[in-house]
Parts: structure tokens; sequence; C-alpha cells
């Protein structure tokens, strides 16, 4: 016990030292820590830039009430010093009084929902793969499942993710995906027509859960108190490299993992809000395709009861930076090295709701997770058989929409529905391609129509 308390009191000095009332603290540590939470009733937002200045502080979840605020050992000191009123809403050190057999609050264990999608991807192997991207601190599989009509082979379709649960307590996205695989079995094997077409045509991936460690000890953090959601490269930073190394595990697998595939639509989901959240989050620059993801963004919030309606966010969207920014998230990530397209779904107000509520997000919920992946089908792309590199300049008339990275002989975008010409050049050779881009409805309704060309030299 004594050398217990001797170690709490050499932390708390050191606290005290880094967490002083300095604008800026060059010995702390990494902003990705989230060991301590609160909450600051802040309505005037009146701390909001005291608590911006310090760069190892996580601001999250801005509302009109106030926002929380993560960071390591040492914030309610700082806190206190500050004169800043604040409620605790996590520390790790009393995470341990909240272990039991009634932590999860009735749902699955990462043992008995990872058993179900073994047994249903073992059940339905004409349609689900499933496999592990990498393992968690804890040595957890993070697992991900693959839905398509030829789920061993890699054919010419567009590829699309959903990630949930990168917040360990951020819960209801893990079950809506859960749910949402079953459903789409079920409606392929019974021959339902639209689920059918889209499982035929596309290749999805989801991941229940990139933070398995975080979601059985209910927390924010992996088990190493890293937000995962400020721990990928972030381009308007100093940590602005695509390299995994000193990164945490969990980062490091969905590193790997994009840079293996070729996504051009996806979504993480997370809790705290009902709002969608679409890019940028890390700089107030326009994002490239503004108007388009915010439309899209918009179909989804307008089948959600609740969100489109939101008296918080107009039409249920929100610009990510000027939310809040997050600097080292994964959604501006994705789309700057690896032109997948991501926006970030806050499904619930509560992160941990009952689990008997679960159903009802869902149901409120499920049509729009359709549709939205059903958005990778607006979009047009060029597959090289001898899987060259290269790149692709997009124009639309005379207009340069930006040159793009052709990896392993395959590109695909989405892009609002028009004429383009795709410019590729690779190996020293230029092709010049007509591509058409449809809406997803006449993408997935005529036969006619191919989401790829194929080139043979």
């Amino acid at each position: 016990m004594k050398k217990i308390l001797n170690s709490l009191f050499i932390s708390y000095l050191l606290s005290v030292t880094v967490w002083g009332r300095a604008p800026a603290l060059s010995s702390a540590p990494s902003k990705s820590v989230a060991k301590i939470g609160v909450y600051i009733f802040d309505q005037d937002k009146k701390w909001a830039n005291i608590v911006r200045s310090q760069p190892e502080l996580i601001l999250d979840h801005m509302g009109k009430f106030g926002y929380e605020v993560y960071g390591p050992a040492g914030l309610e000191e700082w806190l206190k010093e500050s004169n800043i009123p604040y409620t605790l809403v996590y520390h790790y050190l009393k995470e341990e009084q909240n272990k039991g057999t009634d932590n999860l609050g009735g749902y699955p264990s990462y043992a008995e929902w990872s058993e179900e999608l073994r047994k249903l991807a073992t059940d339905n192997p004409h349609i689900l793969q499933l496999s592990s991207i990498g393992a968690t601190e804890q040595g957890r599989e993070i697992l991900a499942v693959k839905i398509s009509d030829n789920p061993q082979s890699d054919e010419n379709e567009p590829e699309f993710k959903y990630i949930a649960n990168m917040h360990g307590d951020e819960i209801v996205g893990r079950e809506l995906m859960l749910r949402t695989i079953r459903d789409m079995v079920s409606a392929y094997n019974n021959h339902d027509p639209e689920i059918s077409n889209l499982i035929d045509k596309t290749e999805i991936f989801i991941i229940p859960s990139m933070n398995p460690d975080g979601a059985e000890l209910r927390r924010r953090a992996n088990s190493n108190f890293v937000d995962l959601n400020r721990n990928f490269p972030d381009f308007t930073t100093g940590d602005n490299r695509d390299e995994i190394l000193q990164r945490a595990k969990e980062t490091a697998a969905v590193m790997r993992f994009q840079k293996s595939r070729n996504f051009a639509l996806s979504a993480n989901f997370h809790g705290g809000a009902e709002v969608v959240n679409y890019p940028w989050d890390t700089t107030p620059d326009l994002f490239p395709f503004d108007q388009m993801i915010k439309g899209i963004s918009q179909e989804y919030a307008a089948r959600v009861p609740g969100m489109y309606d939101s008296s918080e966010f107009p039409r249920g969207v929100t610009n990510g930076h000027a939310w809040y920014e997050v600097d080292g998230g994964m959604q501006d990530w994705s789309y700057f090295w690896h032109q997948d397209l991501q926006v970030t779904i806050e499904l619930s107000n509560t992160k941990w709701p009952s689990f008997d509520s679960v159903s009802n997000f869902y149901n409120n919920n499920k049509v729009s997770i359709i549709e939205f992946i059903k958005k990778i089908h607006q979009g047009g792309g060029i597959k090289y058989t001898d899987g060259r590199d290269g790149e692709v300049k997009i124009l639309s008339g005379n207009k340069d929409l930006g040159t793009y990275y052709l990896r392993h002989g395959e590109f695909y975008k989405v892009l609002p529905p028009g004429d383009y010409t795709f410019v590729i050049n690779s190996r020293g050779v230029e092709n010049r391609v007509a591509i058409k881009v449809p809406t997803s409805f006449e993408a997935l309704n005529n036969p006619q129509l191919q989401s790829y060309i194929v080139l043979n030299d």
C-alpha cells in the first residue's frame, strides 16, 4: 500500500508540474492520451479557448451547454488551478470500482459477439468472409466481415467500409453493425431483390469494433489510454506522414487494412450526439467535394427520426471543423492519404444507453445504413489487369478536379453524377478514358452500366 501511495504522490507532483497555467506546455504528453474525462458546463464557451490552448487536451462533443474534455493524469488539478468548474465523467483510477458482472449493462461481451460472427461466417460462406485485420493491445482480434457474392475473390466492384466502436464507451454503433450483418445475410438468403442486388455488385466490409479492449473496459480509449480518434496521421500538424510507427496497435491495424484495399466511401460510427459529421475535421479549409458529401450526409440524416429536424444541427449534419477541431482523426486521414471519402455518424446522445433501446436505434437507422452503402455506386473507376501504379487526373469538362493515386492497378472515386475524363499517367504513358458517373439508383438498377472500365495495357 505504501508503495502505491508513493507512486500516486509522485504522479500528482509530476501532473502539477506538467499542468501549469502556461498557455503551451512543452513537456506535455501526447494529445491522444485519455486517462481522465470531464464535462465542462460552459454555455458561453468562455473557457473553450483556454482548453484549446493546451495541446495535450482533447475537446469533444461541443454542445450548447458545454463540452467534454479528456486528458492525462493531472487534468483535475489543472482545472482546479485554472478555476474551471467541471463534472468528472471518467477517471482511470476509479475504473476498477466499476468492474463486475454487470459492467456491460446487458451488452454482449467480446467473446459472445465474436463467436456469433464466426458462426455466421461458417454458416454463410457464400456471402461472408470473416478475417482479423490485427490484434489489440490486449490481444483481442479486430474482426472484419466481408459481405459479397464472391467473398473469397477480389472482384471488379467498388469497395465500401463501415467501422464502429473506435471509442470503447460509444457502444451503439457496434450493435447496429452486428444487426446489419445479420439482416443482410437473412435478406440475401431469402432472395430479397434490393439486398441481393447490392451484395452482388459491391464488396462491403464491416468492422463492428475497432476498440474491443475499450468496450470491455467501458472506456473511451484503448487499454493503454490512447484515444484512437486522435491517433492517426494529420496533414495539418507535425504528425503529417502516413507512417504506422509508434501508433496504437488498433490504429496501425486499420492503417494496414486501408492500404491493402481500394475503399472509396466509408463511415465510422460514434455516440454522444445525433448528427452526421462531414470533413474536414482538422482545418477550416473547404473540402474538395464539399457540396456532394454534405448532400450525402443530409440524405443519411433525413431518414433518421429526430436527426434531420435537430434543433442543434441544421438538417442533421455539421462540418467537422465548424463543430470542433479534431486533429489525428480517422475521417480526414482516410481521405487525405487514401482517397476514401469518409463521414462520422453520431448515433445516440447517450454513449452507453440501455441495451433495450438498441433495437429502436437500429430501426431508426437501418434504412439510412443501407442507402449510404448504395452511394458507393455513384462513382466510376478504371482497373489495369497488370496491377500497375500511377496517377489519375479527373476532368469535368475543362475543370481540373485534382490528381489522385492509382494503386494496385485500381482507381475508383465517388463523384457527383455527370460526365468526366480520367487522364491516367502510368509507366510513362498517358491514357484518357471517358467516364459517365450515374446516380446510385441507375447504377444498381441498370445491368448495362459498369462501375469499372478494365484496361489490358
